[in-house]
């Protein structure tokens, strides 16, 4: 199993990434890079990251972050 977190821009038509795959050791430390990289962004792209896992063919996203129109941190962990 790969953790990873990926990044995208969230004020366009559609998301489009921001960045490549940042690798992680593990699900905590996926969620922690990827508050880093929202919070330390630009509010006015509204960045959105994924921490997630590769399962072979199969990608499962376990948490996201994002800011919102206001420039809040928001954040959900998922099932």
């Amino acid at each position: 199993m790969q953790y990873f977190v990926r990044t995208m821009e969230m004020h366009k038509d559609s998301p489009k990434v921001f960045s490549a795959e940042v690798p992680c050791s593990g699900l905590a430390t996926a969620k922690e890079t990827a508050k880093k990289l929202v919070q330390n962004s630009e509010p006015k792209i509204m960045l959105q990251a994924d921490a997630c896992f590769r399962n072979r063919n199969e990608v499962r996203t376990k948490y996201r972050c994002w800011m919102n129109e206001r420039g809040e941190f928001q954040e959900s962990s998922l099932v």
